[in-house]
């Protein structure tokens, strides 16, 4: 469980680090990412989301986090100004 969370840690990063800052993530992804979050009866159009809201919710989505716990911090980071480009 730890390989994958440093392995996802580490590409969610390198996303973040490599595109300019007002790149979209890469559509890979933007589509892992809202596949996932419907599983937490999150719906979200992949073309919706920034760059640091895909990053941040993949991380928080591959580090073991419980389920209500991931639906409320995916709340957050989807509405929070924080994570906008």
């Amino acid at each position: 469980m730890r390989r994958s969370f440093a392995t996802g840690a580490v590409l969610a990063v390198a996303l973040t680090l490599s595109a300019p800052l007002s790149a979209d993530p890469s559509p890979q992804l933007a589509r892992s990412v809202a596949d996932r979050l419907s599983r937490y009866g999150i719906d979200v159009a992949p073309g919706a989301l920034t760059t640091a809201q895909a990053a941040a919710l993949h991380i928080l989505m591959v580090d073991g986090t419980p389920y209500l716990q991931v639906r409320r911090k995916a709340r957050t980071i989807l509405t929070s100004p924080e994570f906008r480009d």
